[in-house]
């Protein structure tokens, strides 16, 4: 009877219209089916867009999300009704039989998350009609069949998850050129694995009956490669010996040049050097920048000059051997340019020879001396500095990891791990928490060029703020954050640095983890844009499909977490500097965020995973 009348309410709503009350209709129908009683909708409500769960654009439900709320039975026909839905989210729930037929008629679908339910039987040929799809996650329920070509109707697909099923049969030959996302382990699958995801991790294959890249070579392959013919394998050997040879003619040439300067400076005797590898620039080096292979001749030039070096401990190393250690460019900040050092001892140091330092001496050895009692889990030590008339140097300790920039941005092909939300978050935390301690030595007090390649990272990728205090030291080559998408609206003049500004500086850095989108983003065919801006204007027209990043779409169990961090992000980007949060607000709202996903971490340990053993969406 109640299927009836669901039925009947549905076919009304049809006739009176495509609109909010006909949706309304629809979802009455979904709740009355399959119990979502728990679902508190104030029923007097002739719109249902202020229902938790639903979202509306203009006059039509837009999106629903119903993870985890006691869904129970079978989908109703109804739902179908909803022709402008874009993201439907029912996972996590108890939900059986099959696909309801009218879903045809969601032709605005783009995301479809029915993972972890009690789904059965084959997938409905109508879900290959559905052109817009970007996202099908179908893994965990009991679907069975055939895996079908037909997936290559979908031409917008980038995520396809259909582990933990029945699916039977071979892989077949997917070529969708977005489908970057591909899971179909613990099935009943048979046979070889389409070259097409042989890049992707074993574990999307795992439990099955499957051979060849990434797994093992099917049998009858030889190995998975074919024998040489004996003209090949004598051409080989012939290159490799030519290539011995060329590599010991070229060992002589570099051992007859070497004895020769070594000689030159045996006769010709000059004033004792005591550089033997000095700090010197990378082959990437600029031209205009020659003076970075002189620094340790040019830093022995004022006498009675030495490393200042903070805490107690004993001096680890004198100038003497910094200045002779071998050296690595890093790259070039706003302020100077960094380098690795490796003195004698095998310690790996970080060195900034700063540029355009304004500040006297005694001005400048004041200053330093608050930088250098900044003490706190998430910043980067100043472990000792120079100070000369034509040379400054800070000594920092060496983050092995890099920086944020690296992280996100760096190895973006087909070997990248992907970067999870639990790392990001943390990540997230360690660096608010970082600059709101800068900021709790007073108003005067502020970074002035917060950015991802400032962020340092440990080995288990713990964030460290770094350059922090240079602001007030030197002169930046270009304005901060101008060029680099970072600065906030009011920054103007460059010496003018505020803890608003880092608060703004902040929120795009935040945005820079939730999107993996630089700064300075461009969208296709378009021009630079603000990021911010960027994120609100598709806020408005989209939704999170097109704003977070891929990697982070599989982690839906943290979807709420990650929402909560993009509006954040949006109020330390507000156009108006007193309409931001300040740092310490900052850091308490993230740490509450980190502290609501590590409670779901008992139940949902999957999701932490960074490779591809747990992609879900």
């Amino acid at each position: 009877m109640n299927s009836f009348l669901s039925l009947l309410f549905f076919l009304f709503a049809i006739a009176a219209g495509e609109d909010i009350a006909s949706d309304r209709v629809a979802l009455l129908a979904l709740r009355s089916a399959v119990g979502g009683r728990s679902l508190l909708w104030n029923l007097t409500h002739t719109t249902p867009c202020s229902w938790s769960g639903v979202f509306c654009k203009g006059n039509r439900v837009t999106m629903l999300r119903f993870p985890g709320v006691g869904f129970s039975g079978t989908l109703p026909l109804g739902l179908g009704n909803l022709t402008q839905l874009k993201t439907l989210s029912l996972r996590f729930n108890a939900l059986n039989g099959t696909i309801p037929s009218d879903f045809a008629n969601l032709v605005n679908l783009r995301n479809l998350y029915l993972h972890d339910n009690f789904f059965s039987g084959e997938i409905p040929d109508f879900v290959f009609n559905l052109k817009n799809l970007m996202t099908l996650n179908l893994g965990s329920n009991n679907f069975s069949g055939e895996i079908s070509p037909k997936f290559n109707n979908l031409t917008r697909l980038s995520m396809l998850f259909l582990e933990n099923n029945h699916f039977i049969g071979s892989i077949p030959d997917i070529n969708v050129p977005p489908l970057q996302h591909f899971n179909v382990s613990n099935n009943l699958l048979n046979g070889s694995i389409p070259e097409r995801f042989s890049r992707l991790d074993k574990s999307a294959f795992s439990r099955n009956s499957l051979c060849g890249k990434p797994l093992q070579p099917c049998p009858g392959t030889e190995g998975g490669k074919k024998k040489l013919s004996g003209g090949a394998i004598a051409g080989i050997v012939i290159g490799s010996l030519f290539g011995v040879l060329l590599v010991l003619l070229i060992l002589l040439l570099l051992c007859r040049k070497k004895r020769g300067i070594s000689d030159s400076n045996d006769v010709a005797p000059t004033k004792p050097v005591e550089v033997v590898a000095p700090l010197e620039k990378s082959g990437n080096d600029s031209e205009n920048d020659a003076s970075d292979s002189n620094l340790a001749v040019a830093a022995t030039k004022v006498d009675g000059k030495s490393l200042v070096f903070y805490g107690n401990m004993s001096k680890p190393f004198d100038l003497e051997e910094l200045l002779r250690a071998s050296a690595e460019m890093l790259g070039k900040g706003t302020f100077g340019t960094t380098y690795k050092a490796t003195v004698d001892t095998g310690m790996n140091v970080v060195v900034k020879r700063l540029r355009d330092v304004t500040a006297p001496e005694n001005e400048f050895k004041e200053k330093i001396e608050q930088v250098g009692k900044m003490a706190h889990e998430n910043l980067v030590p100043l472990k000792g500095y120079y100070f000369s008339w034509d040379e400054k140097l800070f000594v920092y300790d060496y983050m092995p990891m890099g920086s944020l920039f690296t992280l996100l941005h760096a190895n973006s092909g087909a070997g990248r791990i992907p970067l999870n939300w639990e790392t990001r978050s943390a990540i997230a935390l360690g660096a608010a928490r970082g600059i709101a301690y800068l900021h709790s030595h007073g108003p005067a007090f502020a970074h002035g060029n917060i950015k991802s390649s400032n962020i340092l990272l440990t080995e288990s990728c713990e964030a460290h703020v770094s350059d922090f205090g240079l602001a007030y030291l030197a002169l930046p080559t270009s304005t901060p954050n101008h060029v680099s998408g970072y600065h906030a609206p009011e920054v103007t003049d460059a010496n003018k640095i505020s803890q608003k500004a880092d608060v703004y500086s902040f929120g795009v850095m935040l945005l820079e983890i939730l999107t993996r989108k630089a700064p300075n983003y461009s969208p296709l065919n378009e021009k630079e844009v603000d990021l911010p801006r960027w994120i609100q204007s598709v806020v408005e027209e989209e939704w999170k499909n097109e704003i977070f990043d891929a990697e982070l779409l599989r982690y839906q169990n943290f979807e709420e977490e990650m929402l909560k961090v993009l509006q954040l992000a949006l109020e330390c980007t507000a156009q108006y500097p007193d309409k931001r949060p300040s740092m310490d607000v900052v850091a308490r709202r993230i740490e509450e965020i980190c502290n609501s996903s590590i409670e779901k971490e008992g139940v949902s340990q999957q999701y932490y995973s960074v490779d591809l053993d747990a992609l879900q969406a």
